[in-house]
């Protein structure tokens, strides 16, 4: 990375090198637990002499099943360091997918807090917790270089066959999005950063690393207040956080904390991604709360590392709440087109699939040869044959040259900032015995939006009650991917050539005659 970010070569190094220039600067803010630099390293050290013994080598795959905290935050620098990559594993996850994310990411050891009854025998567990008292933290923090070929982390998105699939990111890659983002942020040791995301979601990866690059501190939010939004905006007051990272149905919720109870905030950024922009909100923030921060929306996805584009949020850019959403220009290591099915190039103002390059592009998915080259496929659009990653997203060129994201071209969506694929639910719920068919549909009518499940029930089945289609679901599918409304209809409309007919199926999201909402 450039000179303004420490010249740092690498994430670990990144810890290492504001170890031994700034040792006493505070890194990681837990609660009343408050490390600096040389305390993240020497944690980050112990974990990695632990690793070490039980025979973890570069290239070896290390799962990270912690809570948000700081031994999460010196595990990942530990693995890292080693020049291993790390799988995210949230232990509220259900047992049934926690396994298949063990067996297809090529999981042999899992960094935890406490023992895990979903972890297969075989696994080798490693302690991710280090003495709060300092007393064992004498080791030293190892930093190796990495090669291309070894990612440096493994994220999980969910698969429209049922299996939630693994996206490979180089070391590289973050480096790149760092390095770029300096130029659009100017990013320092003095700023304050949020952990607010769950370190199975990507953002988690610029939030820590945002922050630890460029020697700044680290405040970790723990679960409990990222559900209250009164304790998270007393939080970010009294640790004058600077830059927030927020999904725009949680900012929502803070922004209306913000105006029942002001409190004076330091916040020079806050930047959302994850789902389309919440202009209400906004316009709430910047007309209301007084606050000076600036608002930048960014577009992105997994196998991009993070992000992609950028653009400020101000109060004339927002618009009719009607309009799309703008997401601005890419960031300078990546380019961005559009292209139509064919693949040609579209014109300004039409729409098209956006096709992202550069430097930012995931090595593909783990164990899935076939679709890394469908995904990441190479092509020469408007000059030399290049490698590029089919988005899935429709966009169009506005008249100053910035793109408007549009919608998805399949069965995607965001949910609480992570990307569903409706087919994997529509999967685990065509496995319950009682269900002979089953789609599902988004309700954007409420406060947020909410899956509908849309239940064809076998012939002669009673019908059973949401709560054990709920129950069944949450075996196989995180919190997030499990049903909010249960509908029961006699058949799923189609199109006259039998596809599923998702429009008439997002009209069915509100119970009317033929169809009942399960209790």
């Amino acid at each position: 990375m450039s000179d303004r970010a420490g010249g740092v070569a690498g994430l670990a190094h990144a810890v290492q090198t504001f170890a031994e220039s700034q040792g006493d600067a505070v890194a990681v803010v837990d609660g009343d637990s408050r490390w600096s630099y040389a305390e993240l390293a020497e944690a980050a050290g112990v974990i990695q002499s632990r690793l070490t013994a039980a025979g973890v080598r570069a290239g070896d795959i290390v799962g990270i099943a912690t809570s948000r905290s700081n031994h999460l935050v010196a595990s990942i620098v530990a693995v890292l360091g080693l020049g291993a990559t790390y799988v995210p594993l949230d232990p509220a996850y259900p047992a049934a997918r926690l396994a298949g994310m063990i067996r297809d990411g090529g999981v042999r050891f899992v960094c935890l807090e406490a023992e895990q009854e979903w972890l297969p025998s075989e696994i080798v567990r490693v302690p991710a917790t280090v003495s709060a008292d300092g007393s064992s933290r004498d080791a030293v923090l190892h930093a190796a270089d990495r090669s291309d070929d070894i990612p440096a982390y493994v994220i999980f998105t969910s698969g429209s066959t049922g299996q939630p699939k693994g996206v490979a990111v180089p070391e590289r890659a973050v480096m790149a999005l760092l390095d770029s983002a300096e130029d659009v942020f100017g990013f320092d040791s003095a700023d304050v950063w949020t952990l607010f995301c769950s370190h199975c979601f990507d953002v988690s990866v610029w939030e820590i690393w945002g922050s630890l690059c460029h020697g700044g501190t680290l405040v970790v939010v723990s679960a409990a207040t990222t559900r209250d939004p009164q304790s998270f905006l007393d939080l970010l007051a009294e640790q004058r956080v600077t830059v927030l990272n927020q999904v725009p149905s949680a900012f929502k919720h803070l922004a209306s904390a913000q105006l029942r109870r002001p409190r004076d905030l330091a916040l020079r950024y806050v930047i959302f991604a994850g789902e389309a922009l919440d202009k209400y909100s906004c316009r709430q923030w910047l007309t209301q709360a007084g606050g000076s921060a600036t608002l930048v929306n960014m577009y992105g996805l997994t196998e991009t590392t993070v992000h992609v584009t950028h653009t400020e949020v101000t109060e004339a850019s927002l618009g009719d709440d009607r309009e799309p959403s703008n997401v601005g220009k890419p960031l300078r290591h990546l380019d961005v087109r559009l292209v139509d099915e064919e693949d040609n190039v579209v014109p300004p103002g039409t729409p098209g699939e956006l096709l992202v390059a550069g430097t930012g592009l995931a090595t593909g998915y783990v164990g899935l040869p076939q679709l890394t080259l469908q995904r990441f496929p190479t092509l020469a659009l408007d000059g030399p044959a290049r490698r590029w990653y089919r988005s899935g997203d429709l966009c169009r060129t506005a008249p100053n040259g910035t793109l408007e994201y549009l919608g998805r071209i399949d069965d995607q969506v965001q949910i609480r900032g992570f990307r569903v694929e409706l087919g994997e639910i529509e999967v685990t719920l065509r496995k319950i015995p009682e269900v002979e068919d089953a789609a599902v549909s988004v309700d954007s009518g409420g406060a947020e939006d909410i899956l509908v499940a849309h239940v064809v029930l076998r012939p002669g089945v009673d019908e059973p009650a949401a709560r054990a289609l709920r129950t069944e679901c949450a075996k196989s599918l995180p919190a997030y991917m499990v049903p909010a409304r249960f509908i029961t209809v006699p058949e799923l409309p189609m199109t006259p050539s039998g596809k599923l007919d998702r429009k008439a199926l997002r009209r069915q999201t509100r119970p009317q005659a033929g169809r009942r909402s399960l209790k």
